[in-house]
C-alpha cells in the first residue's frame, strides 16, 4: 500500500465542500451478540474520522460530476502532477507552488496555515481578491494591477519562485486563466502531495 505525503491540505476548503456533498459514504460499525436463544444486533453510523476521509469524499465527487478537469481542459477545479518550487510568506500569510506545464506557468497559492507542519501560523483564507492582492505585494513595485499586469506578475512569480523542485499532485479551484503559449493559471489548492 502506497502512502501519500502531503505538503498542503485545506482544512477549511474540506470542510466547507464535504459539508455540500450527500452522504452516501458513511462507516457503519455493527455489534452482535449471540445468546443461543435470543440475538441482539445493533448497527451505529460513526461520523468522519479525520480530514483525509473528507478529502477522499470530496474528489470522488468532484471527479464523479466530471468537475475536475485538467490545466488545459476547461473546468472549475483541475488537477495535474509536475514538478514545482514552492514557498512559504509568513509575513504575507500565503504559500506558493509553481511549475510549468505544456509552455504554461502554473501558479497555486493558499493560506500558509495550511502546509503540513506550517506551524501556527493564522488561517487566512485564499479567496481571490485577498490572494490576488497578497500576489500583488510580492512584486518590486506592486502598483496597479490590470488582468495583463496581473498575469505578467504572475509569470514573473512562477519563474523567480527560490528552491529545489519537487514532483507533486495537486487538485485545485481555478481562479484566474490567461490561456495559450505563455499562459497562465492561477488556482487554489485543496491540497498538494508529494509524488514518489
Amino acid at each position: 500500500m502506497s502512502l501519500t505525503y502531503y505538503l498542503y491540505l485545506s482544512h477549511l476548503k474540506l470542510g466547507l465542500l464535504a459539508a455540500q456533498v450527500a452522504s452516501s459514504a458513511q462507516h457503519e460499525t455493527e455489534i452482535a451478540v449471540d445468546l443461543k436463544v435470543v440475538r441482539y444486533s445493533r448497527k451505529a453510523v460513526l461520523p468522519e474520522r479525520h480530514d483525509l476521509d473528507k478529502l477522499e469524499k470530496v474528489i470522488r465527487h468532484l471527479q464523479d460530476a466530471d468537475q475536475i478537469g485538467t490545466a488545459t481542459e476547461p473546468g472549475p477545479y483541475f488537477q495535474a502532477c509536475l514538478e514545482m518550487r514552492w514557498k512559504v510568506f509568513p509575513s504575507l500569510g500565503i504559500v506558493v507552488f509553481a511549475g510549468t506545464l505544456d509552455d504554461q506557468i502554473i501558479v497555486l497559492g493558499g493560506s500558509a496555515s495550511h502546509v503540513i507542519g506550517g506551524g501556527a501560523a493564522e488561517p487566512i483564507g485564499s479567496v481571490p481578491p485577498y490572494l490576488f492582492r497578497k500576489l500583488q505585494e510580492l512584486q518590486a513595485d506592486p502598483g496597479e494591477f490590470d488582468d495583463e499586469r496581473f498575469h505578467e506578475a504572475l509569470a514573473q512569480t512562477g519563474a523567480l519562485l527560490p528552491g529545489p523542485t519537487q514532483r507533486v499532485e495537486f487538485v485545485a479551484k481555478r481562479l484566474a486563466e490567461k490561456p495559450g503559449p505563455g499562459g497562465t493559471l492561477l488556482g487554489s489548492p485543496i491540497y498538494v502531495a508529494l509524488v514518489d
